[in-house]
């Protein structure tokens, strides 16, 4: 009865009646060897679109989950990526590669289309063989006809039967095998002017 007294009127109604709220429906009847409800379980909606989901998401459907998780192309992106290409404006932007192949796409770039100028200045680096200096050019006057000729054709040295040999006499130009004078009318013919060196 000091208990009565004590907690307010509302509260004691409630606790009489526990068995009847939904919440503890199910506890009440197991605790009775009950089983639990069966039927219908109430419908999960979407919090966006109101289209049924599962009872277990978070309040989304797929579709509606990924609005506002992708970031929009900033407004200076062109010209940072000019600037810096892909990988700068990668780290320029804190965002990642995809992302930012996300924003040229949406800018209207070509797939492979180079966003930064290729670096003046400077020689290429050598690829390849790199010629020693046994190799070197010839700077004769054969030698330069030879020259003029290679962009017509193989013409390398060779014997006199028409085995490559880079101390032989003689040329081999396509099938035939030249001298020195034979080499240079050859190129004469196609429009070459000697050098003296």
């Amino acid at each position: 009865m000091l208990e009565a007294a004590i907690m307010p009127r509302k509260t004691i109604h409630i606790r009489n009646q526990v068995e009847t709220l939904p919440l503890f429906a199910w506890s009440m009847q197991a605790r009775r060897g009950g089983r639990p409800r069966t039927g219908t379980q109430p419908t999960k909606h979407c919090r966006t679109c109101g289209v049924q989901i599962s009872r277990y998401s978070r309040g989304h459907c797929r579709a509606c989950g990924y609005v506002g998780l992708k970031r929009n192309c900033p407004d200076d992106f062109m010209a940072v990526l000019h600037r810096l290409g892909s990988q700068g404006a990668a780290k320029h932007f804190n965002a990642s590669l995809s992302t930012v192949t996300r924003w040229r796409r949406e800018a209207g770039m070509a797939m492979h289309e180079r966003a930064r100028r290729a670096r003046s200045g400077g020689l290429p680096k050598p690829r390849g063989i790199i010629c020693s200096g046994l190799l070197q050019r010839d700077v004769t006057l054969p030698g330069q006809a030879a020259d003029y000729l290679r962009q017509y054709g193989s013409v390398h040295r060779c014997d006199e039967k028409g085995r490559p040999n880079a101390k032989g006499r003689f040329w081999r130009r396509n099938f035939s095998v030249l001298s020195d004078d034979e080499i240079m009318a050859r190129a004469a013919r196609l429009g070459w002017k000697a050098m003296e060196v």
